[in-house]
């Protein structure tokens, strides 16, 4: 099931909210007889699409001709639409020029419903009963919501929290059970400034936005959207997946692909290192790694094609992507990526520079000592034990924080 696609919609105000013009369709392409389509949209609060009241030309002449164009459809394919006039008994089916014809009720066709859903934009978004939707994962119900642009699941654990200074490991979907994903989970632990409330170390969620959600009996590998998956900025030290400036929707609408913001641990709690050949740093590195393996498993679910991965990210997420290209856990998890203002060759304290991928030993004589001392952990039997007493918040807020 999709809504029409890009080259229809019009872009939501980042100012104040614009309403929906009725130009757009959700496209149930799952085919059915036509009282079964028009139960498909009344689930999803719509009705089927009336040509005598939308007008094709401006609303969906581009959104089919671009199904036909990525050989998803024919120009002779018939969807259904809403009958005519009342009185009018016949079921109506519309094609990519907007040809309208009677056709048997029986036949099994896809259907176009309305697309009344509000646009969202930095301050609003209406997640209310009307617009959700849920889609299973393994043996978890996810209910997402939709907006005019498209189906968004916010706040998916891809990890249960893992203990600090160990990995991230893949969270299982394998026991029952009904989850919201209407919201955005915390971000992870960091100092007060682009987050200002609300971190945790209990922070691994993901946000995806995909202009295509697969039927319960599975899509077509041609059906499937290429895959972005985006790591943010901030000095490894801070960042948000749930920031107003790098939401997903508007790509995923205008590029006609799954888009995902992935939290990742930051700070001391992401990169600490210990000279016990145990806890060697690199944790938020590894919720990138476990994102990724959360994706090949289960993106098909939420449209995505699990061959077509992108991985990118701005800075710090620039400086991730280069480091997952390095990575031997990360290999075959993506296959495309983008850096945006990656800082290589950029000096760190004029000692390193962001080229050098540090050794343990040296970010534990460098950083761990001093984070120890002033945390009071320095003659620590166990360092790690005495570390766990400080909250996460507190532990990022010393005078040095690692990243």
């Amino acid at each position: 099931m999709q809504h029409s696609p890009p080259r229809t919609q019009k872009a939501a105000n980042v100012t104040e909210a614009a309403e929906n013009d009725g130009s757009a369709a959700i496209l149930a392409s799952q085919p059915s007889a036509y009282d079964a389509a028009e139960s498909t949209c009344k689930l999803l609060s719509e009705t089927l699409w009336n040509p005598d009241v939308q007008d094709f030309d401006s609303s969906l002449n581009a959104s089919l001709a671009y199904q036909v164009f990525q050989g998803l459809a024919t120009e002779e394919d018939l969807y259904w639409i809403a009958k005519g006039d009342a009185g009018d008994e016949a079921c109506r089916a519309i094609n990519p020029k907007g040809e309208v014809s009677d056709l048997e009720c029986k036949s099994q066709i896809p259907a176009l419903c309305t697309q009344s859903a509000p646009l969202s934009n930095s301050s609003l978004s209406d997640n209310s009963t009307s617009w959700q939707v849920r889609q299973t994962v393994d043996k978890v119900r996810l209910t997402g919501y939709r907006d005019y642009h498209t189906w968004k699941f916010r706040g998916v654990r891809f990890a249960d929290t893992p203990e600090r200074f160990t990995y991230s490991k893949v969270k299982s979907f394998a026991e029952s059970a009904d989850v919201s994903a209407l919201n955005a989970g915390a971000d992870c632990s960091q100092p007060i400034g682009e987050v200002t409330s609300g971190s945790s170390e209990d922070c691994l969620f993901m946000n995806i936005w995909t202009p295509f959600l697969a039927p319960k009996d599975g899509a077509r590998k041609s059906e499937l959207k290429p895959v972005m998956v985006y790591f943010y900025g901030g000095g490894l030290q801070s960042g948000s997946g749930k920031n107003t400036n790098t939401d997903g929707t508007n790509l995923a609408s205008s590029g006609d692909v799954v888009v995902i913001s992935v939290n990742y641990r930051v700070g001391s709690i992401g990169f600490l290192a210990f000279a016990d050949g145990v806890h060697n740093g690199n944790y938020g590195v590894s919720d990138m790694v476990t994102a990724l393996e959360w994706v090949k498993k289960h993106i098909h679910n939420f449209g995505g094609d699990a061959s077509k991965v992108t991985i990118f990210g701005e800075s710090a997420g620039a400086q991730s992507t280069h480091l997952l290209l390095a990575s031997p856990k990360a290999k075959g998890l993506f296959h495309r990526a983008i850096m945006q203002s990656d800082p290589e060759g950029y000096p760190i304290n004029g000692q390193f520079t962001w080229t050098q991928y540090f050794q343990p030993a040296d970010v534990y004589d460098a950083v761990t000592t001093r984070v120890l001392s002033q945390a009071g952990c320095s003659n620590a039997t166990d360092p790690i034990a005495c570390l766990s007493k400080l909250s996460g918040f507190d532990l990022v807020n010393l005078t040095t924080n690692a990243k």
